[in-house]
């Protein structure tokens, strides 16, 4: 009967301790299979009960009286567990390589201290209600064997189950208050390593306990029988050091999360600073290419009476019979023509802001002897800015540039736009026929110093911003780069 009750308290603790080891990864990390959770807390389970309660394994740990003799043999199945659990992680979720370490280490290595915070109190409270049962048994007389063996084992079911709850409560709020400060998807290697390392020391300082707590021998106090060594014992201050340290080290864990989030908002705040201060820059050169045209609107505006005082000359020396002032007439024409041409705007895209920004650099590819093709449409009705767009194109069309300025033979830009329901997509390719380093996604820059390699993650978060995402590839001598947002589908009530 009392193993059928401990095999019950045990199942439900290792189910519970299965259910918050899933409900820790849920969300972290992107499932592979349909069932990963499941059979994640299936093997947390299984490999538990199965050290628990399988008869040879605990003749492996313990020997063939298989009882415990030595605190440091319950190392073996905590360890086992561990390895089991990454292995099982690395099956069951995707991208898990640098955060699932991470995540199982603070897992294992809370469930551990919460369980040593209160061992003192635990070793205390049922201490006492053994010396309870055994004063009214052999003080008084109160209690018969049978009455007396089945209280002891009713009160000792109890107390575990008791512990039991306890744990897995103060469990659940340790992964609460840490998954509160923990992003989704793949981590970076030092993000990881945040993580990583105060889990591994507090788990590391339960395993260091472990090994030292207690030991049977036969040689305590010269007498011939076995006892119990105890470390709390011998040192009743570890009565308030063990909790300490445990509590010490469980604050590590979330305090390392808690500053991960801080470092993570303080990033994105960076980058969102950067973000604005190169929409600014934009605003800043589309002002100044406004000023540009307007100047010469009004130098032409200025010099038209002269240029209409001009023809008017020309035309009377010609209705004179002035052969040559015909051909004068020609020329002035199309000098004017040339002037009017420079306030042109080659590509119309039905927004004036990027309008300018295809303009110039239509005229600077020009310039360059640089093929310059566009199909370029303002997405309207989309919820998408347009300096967001310019930021985009601006940094995507200056390393076009930049890049084609190194090809020798027939250097070419093309900008392709394409809107798929409430998907706008952009294209920007180039001719490239250098080599494509990436690290994590992102092109490495060749050249060093301050604004190097931003122009890119520029245009990343202004992707991100619009839920969509960037990918840049190489492709038989092209470079392409594409863009996805995701408009506002509410707000595309008309059609472009």
């Amino acid at each position: 009967m009392k193993d059928t009750l401990y095999f019950i308290i045990d199942l439900f603790h290792y189910t519970l301790m299965g259910v918050l080891l899933v409900s820790l990864l849920h969300g972290m990390l992107a499932e592979r299979f349909r069932y990963s959770a499941v059979l994640m807390c299936l093997q947390f389970l299984t490999v538990r009960q199965f050290f628990s309660h399988a008869g040879w394994a605990q003749q492996v740990i313990y020997g063939t009286d298989r009882v415990v003799k030595s605190s440091r043999q319950s190392i073996l199945p905590i360890a086992v567990s561990l390895f089991a659990t990454l292995a099982a992680g690395m099956l069951l979720y995707r991208r898990s390589r640098m955060k699932l370490p991470a995540l199982v280490t603070a897992f294992y290595a809370l469930a551990e201290l919460v369980r040593f915070t209160f061992y003192p109190a635990a070793v205390w409270s049922i201490n006492q209600a053994s010396d309870y049962f055994i004063g009214r048994y052999i003080a008084d007389g109160a209690l018969g064997m049978d009455t007396f063996i089945q209280r002891v084992n009713t009160a000792e079911c109890i107390w575990n189950l008791t512990i039991t709850v306890l744990n897995a409560a103060c469990l659940f709020l340790c992964i609460r208050w840490y998954k509160r400060f923990i992003k989704s998807g793949e981590a970076e290697s030092g993000e990881a390593a945040v993580l990583f390392v105060p889990g591994l020391m507090g788990l590391l300082f339960t395993l260091m306990l472990r090994c030292i707590l207690f030991y049977y021998s036969r040689e305590l106090s010269g007498e011939a029988n076995m006892g119990v060594h105890s470390l709390i014992e011998q040192y009743p201050e570890l009565n308030l050091l063990i909790p300490v340290m445990s509590l010490l080290c469980i604050a590590s864990i979330l305090l390392s999360a808690s500053m991960l989030d801080k470092l993570a908002r303080e990033n994105e705040m960076r980058q969102r600073a950067k973000l604005l201060w190169s929409s600014a820059r934009e605003l800043e050169t589309y002002v100044q290419d406004m000023e540009s045209v307007h100047l010469k609107i009004q130098g032409m505006k200025h010099d038209m009476k002269h240029h209409i005082a001009d023809m008017n000359a020309l035309l009377a020396r010609m209705a004179a019979g002035d052969t040559k002032a015909g051909e004068e007439v020609r020329r002035y024409v199309d000098s004017m023509q040339d002037s009017l041409n420079e306030l042109d705007l080659k590509f119309q895209t039905q927004n004036p802001v990027t309008d300018v920004v295809l303009g110039r650099y239509v005229r600077l590819a020009e310039q360059k002897k640089i093929a310059f093709s566009s199909d370029f449409i303002f997405p309207k009705h989309m919820g998408i800015d347009a300096f967001d767009l310019s930021v985009i194109l601006n940094n995507g069309l200056d390393n076009a540039v930049e890049a084609c300025e190194k090809e020798k033979e027939a250097p070419f830009i093309s900008l392709h736009a394409s809107r798929k329901g409430a998907m706008f997509f952009l294209t920007i390719e180039n001719s490239f026929s250098g080599a494509l380093h990436l690290k994590e996604g992102m092109p490495v820059s060749g050249k060093s110093g301050p604004g190097h390699g931003l122009g890119l993650k520029n245009i990343q978060n202004c992707a991100e911003k619009y839920y969509g995402r960037m990918e840049v590839q190489r492709k038989e001598g092209r470079f392409l780069l594409t863009v996805m947002l995701q408009g506002d589908a509410s707000l595309q009530t008309g059609k472009e």
